[in-house]
């Protein structure tokens, strides 16, 4: 193993230092995430759009056998890929001249990797003891598998075309969103659902062969099967892929026991909440997709890069996450009624557990991503399966008794112990990367404003929150404001010399 500047305590020559790519340049990062997030955005809230629909048309008993669908396949769709395409990403911002062939390969171990997980889900569809009906849907799921490996997103996102990314989410979730309007009425068959979702797989697949060809420059991206190249991407993407995987049993394990054990009314609630909670996840996993070649390049300069780095993310992080928890936590039981109908109301006592899981996520994924951009994945993915090990032994203790609420208090403490576990990984192996500061200013305006909003609510409950988010934002002012002035100065203002690195 070569040398690297990240090594503890290893000097680094000023003249490499001086033409090492940057990390990062801030007006650039926060365009990518800007791109990332309206695309995002937009395609999410015609996900929640579609699934809202779906749920009151079909009910909370058969909504839940869709939740149970969706959540099965995360454990058939995740292999399909081991890592490959956060693999992917990183090797190509590292070495964009290496570019086209990782293409090829990457996408033809995509294909193999599909064909072994589509045999394994049939196997599963077999032994299962499931209605016809839901057999059926988790079928049609698998076919839309094919369209896989031609998901092109790792491939914009190592080249910061965020734009792109952006764009094919939209695509997917629009074709799904309309299709699901047009066909689906009260009593369709849930296979109306399988068929949509083949369509819309297939749609996004082939807008990003059309933008890596035609936009992009890149050849047709067909599968490259050289076998021993092959074998050295897999070795080093399956602890990336594996510790998504375990990553999968933490998040989707209760939703599926819960299938299996409460295959009720209760099963559509929870899936309903954790629905909701996961599609505000989304921007968690957003904001590092579009931070990891930032983190990555800091794995070939002096430490402190990356501390800037971190320093400034968890800031904005710990503030942003903190008062979206509290804030949904208060408006639960009107959320979920206003999104899903009153027959989704009891959801609220376990959305108002999965809330917490943002902030827990938001500030543990600076630590993740850290491992996998500096070449930890094999400790990464240990944090990670002892963390799923948890998750699943306190899903089947507290969910048989709890139901829902013990499936969301499974997942909340398997994430905190994910979080201790990742962040003692980079103090040991890389550089201390502290929260505790920045996290003093946010947990102080946040007991301070639920002070505020407890003693209010019991006059009106309008006032209580407005006064609550106020004392919030003013302790944000106060004690990052300067530096939240500086960030948007970065956008709206183009640094010196940055045009040749943008075009």
């Amino acid at each position: 193993m070569e040398p690297s500047a990240s090594t503890p305590g290893m000097a680094v020559p000023s003249e490499v230092v001086a033409s090492a790519t940057p990390p990062a340049e801030p007006r650039r990062l926060a365009i990518n995430f800007l791109f990332l997030t309206a695309g995002e955005f937009t395609a999410k809230l015609l996900t929640f759009a579609s699934f809202t629909y779906l749920a009151r048309v079909l009910g909370p008993l058969p909504y839940g056998s869709v939740e149970f669908t969706l959540a099965v396949m995360v454990f058939f769709t995740l292999p399909a890929d081991l890592g490959l395409a956060s693999y992917g990403a990183r090797e190509v911002a590292r070495h964009p001249d290496r570019a086209p062939r990782l293409l090829h390969e990457i996408t033809g171990l995509r294909v193999a990797l599909t064909l072994c997980s589509m045999l394994a889900l049939g196997i599963f569809i077999l032994v299962i003891h499931k209605s016809i009906e839901l057999k059926i849907l988790l079928a049609l799921y698998g076919v839309s598998l094919m369209a896989g490996p031609f998901l092109l997103q790792w491939f914009f996102q190592a080249h910061d075309q965020m734009h792109w990314v952006g764009i094919a989410s939209i695509v997917r979730q629009a074709g799904f969103a309309g299709l699901v309007f047009l066909t689906c009425r009260r009593g369709s068959p849930l296979s109306y659902i399988g068929f949509i979702e083949c369509a819309s797989v297939v749609g996004v697949a082939g807008f990003c062969l059309y933008v890596a060809r035609h936009k992009m420059g890149f050849a047709w991206p067909w599968p490259d099967l050289h076998v021993i190249r092959l074998l050295g991407h897999i070795r080093e993407a399956a602890p990336i892929g594996l510790n998504e995987l375990a990553w999968a049993f933490m998040l989707y394990f209760g939703t599926v026991l819960l299938g299996f054990i409460f295959p009720d009314r209760s099963l559509g609630w929870f899936g309903a909440s954790h629905r909701a909670l996961m599609a505000l996840h989304t921007f968690v996993y957003l904001y590092f997709f579009n931070l990891l070649p930032s983190i990555s390049r800091c794995a070939a300069l002096p430490h402190k890069y990356l501390l800037e780095l971190m320093d400034r993310s968890i800031r904005f992080g710990a503030w942003a996450s903190l008062f979206g928890a509290a804030l949904l936590t208060a408006l639960a039981p009107q959320l979920l009624t206003l999104m899903y109908g009153p027959p989704f109301r009891p959801a609220s006592h376990s959305f108002s557990i999965l809330a917490w899981m943002l902030p827990v996520a938001m500030l543990s994924g600076h630590h993740r991503y850290i491992l996998i951009a500096y070449n930890h994945q094999t400790t990464l993915l240990r944090c990670t399966a002892i963390s799923a090990v948890a998750a699943v032994l306190l899903g089947f203790t507290l969910v048989p008794f709890y139901g829902g609420p013990g499936a969301a208090w499974a997942l909340l403490i398997a994430l905190l112990i994910n979080f201790a576990l990742v962040y003692i990984s980079v103090r040991q192996l890389v550089v201390k990367v502290p929260v505790h500061r920045q996290l003093y200013a946010p947990l102080s305006a946040l007991a301070v404003s639920v002070i505020l909003y407890l003693v209010l609510a019991r006059w009106n409950v309008g006032v209580a929150l407005a006064g609550g988010s106020a004392v919030y934002v003013a302790g944000l002012v106060g004690s990052d404001g300067p530096r939240l002035a500086s960030f948007l100065l970065t956008i709206v203002r183009k640094p010196p010399g940055s045009t040749a690195r943008m075009s």
